[in-house]
């Protein structure tokens, strides 16, 4: 399936709404972490672009701050998106993030996070 393809798929399957971002993530797997962006959020996950995708089902940490909010939030998520290849004027290179062991006062601040730009939400982030 192509990378739209299974997007739409995705989108189809979401139950929260999704803002696009370009906030600074540091992420990994093991060891140090990977600087990047994620593109999106929702209360359920992000989209972060990386030229080198983890593979599905990987557990990895993310750490974040959201704009005019100088705590950083810590979650535990799973790829269960990876598109390496990239597409043209779609999704970069990255991979889909689903959240798994999330505090709830981060929780709350993602949701609300979410809430304040919901006016922005697009189906996909065009970056």
């Amino acid at each position: 399936m192509d990378p739209i393809e299974q997007s739409k798929e995705n989108d189809e399957r979401r139950t929260s709404p999704r803002v696009t971002t370009k906030i600074e993530i540091k992420f990994g797997d093991t060891g140090a972490l990977i600087k990047s962006y994620m593109l999106n959020v929702s209360n359920g996950g992000i989209y972060i672009k990386t030229d080198k995708p983890f593979s599905l089902d990987t557990l990895i940490l993310l750490k974040f701050s959201l704009p005019d909010d100088p705590d950083p939030i810590e979650i535990e998520g799973k790829v269960v998106w990876s598109n390496p290849r990239g597409g043209k004027g779609y999704f970069p290179k990255g991979m889909g993030i689903k959240f798994l062991k999330i505090k709830p006062a981060d929780s709350e601040k993602i949701k609300k996070f979410v809430e304040q730009y919901k006016s922005q939400i697009e189906s996909h982030a065009i970056i």
